[in-house]
């Protein structure tokens, strides 16, 4: 009985999140979105080259190239584990005159 007690608390343990599996820092966790709402931009906007990326509020981001505006949002996935929050960057169509 005393051995399968110490059993189920290391196992307990053992399922506790690291510091490798937590959440990133809020500093590179904007890089990752940065780089998302860039990508996601660059497909709809074509050729134009992204001139600035603004955020917006705590899920969209505006993006200007040139003449040309557009809205990314970010949409969280669920998270079925502790680490980064993963999520979509999901662009608006274009405003270009």
């Amino acid at each position: 009985m005393m051995a399968a007690r110490r059993w189920l608390r290391a196992t307990a343990l053992a399922l506790l999140p690291t510091t490798a599996q937590a959440a990133l820092p809020p500093s590179w966790q904007r890089v990752r979105e940065v780089q998302a709402v860039a990508e996601a931009a660059a497909r709809v906007l074509g050729s134009r080259p992204i001139d600035a990326v603004e955020r917006v509020d705590e899920a969209r981001y505006r993006v200007r190239a040139v003449e040309c505006r557009v809205m990314v949002r970010l949409v969280a996935r669920s998270r079925t584990q502790p680490g980064p929050q993963a999520f979509d960057a999901v662009p608006d169509v274009p405003d270009c005159p």
